[in-house]
């Protein structure tokens, strides 16, 4: 287990955590799932609500170069990057093979569409029982609610960004059937082909922020230019045994 700012995160391996969402899906129990990165701590570090959420998730896990910096400075060793980004492949093939459905629910309109389009045809089988934007009004929130539990869905993805996606899952704890829930983000741009992700051998190096900045600047300069060294500020106060909680 990892701790940043008092918030504990699964040190773990990519196909351990496709193996407890399956296994979480299968057994019917409710679980929020979320991915943090850099920024993401840094919001939770003043953002009470989000932190509340995080601390009660089922499972917290590591996104990101700055996370393994952050590991480093902490004298510890991050078995991988679990981001969402690259589980979602791996996550859809389990489901394909395993019948587990889907839910898509977030992104701008056609988004979410997309994404199901190319994961259907990259995984033979594959469910997703239903998609939605995030682009609904609050007094369309109970019938989207009840399209997400009829769909029979297993896994909810929720792309609203942090921490709103988390909030929002977390406010409607009670009223999700999905055993699964998750937040993930951008990722649905991803997946629809709306923004191209980094080459792999920039991933590999842990460089995929750089191409980010570059798609994104305008939206990224801030998490990235400032955010990235604020958190590791912060790791290193954390270090030091200063009260950063």
């Amino acid at each position: 287990m990892l701790e940043f700012f008092g918030i504990p995160i699964v040190n773990t391996t990519m196909p351990e955590a496709v193996d407890w969402i399956a296994a979480r899906a299968v057994a019917g129990d409710p679980a929020l799932l979320a991915f943090v990165n850099p920024d993401c701590l840094n919001i939770a570090y003043v953002d009470a609500e989000y932190r509340r959420i995080l601390l009660e998730a089922a499972r917290v896990l590591p996104d990101g170069i700055g996370i393994h910096i952050g590991c480093r400075m902490l004298g510890v060793a991050l078995q991988a990057n679990v981001n969402g980004t690259d589980l979602f492949p791996q996550l859809c093939e389990r489901a394909a093979q395993t019948g587990l459905g889907l839910f898509l629910l977030g992104a701008r309109p056609g988004i979410a569409e997309a994404v199901a389009s190319n994961m259907r045809a990259q995984c033979p089988g594959l469910r997703i029982d239903g998609v939605q934007d995030g682009y609904f009004d609050p007094a369309e929130e109970d019938a989207v609610i009840e399209r997400i539990n009829a769909s029979d869905a297993a896994i909810l993805l929720v792309a609203f960004g942090v921490p709103r996606q988390e909030t929002w899952l977390a406010r409607n704890h009670h009223r999700l059937k999905p055993p699964v829930r998750m937040g993930v983000g951008g990722l649905f741009d991803f997946y629809s082909g709306r923004i191209p992700r980094a080459p792999v051998w920039m991933r590999e190096i842990g460089l995929e922020w750089t191409w980010r900045l570059m798609q994104e600047p305008g939206r990224m300069w801030r998490r990235y230019v400032i955010g990235n060294p604020l958190f590791l500020y912060r790791v290193w106060r954390q270090a030091r045994g200063d009260d950063t909680s």
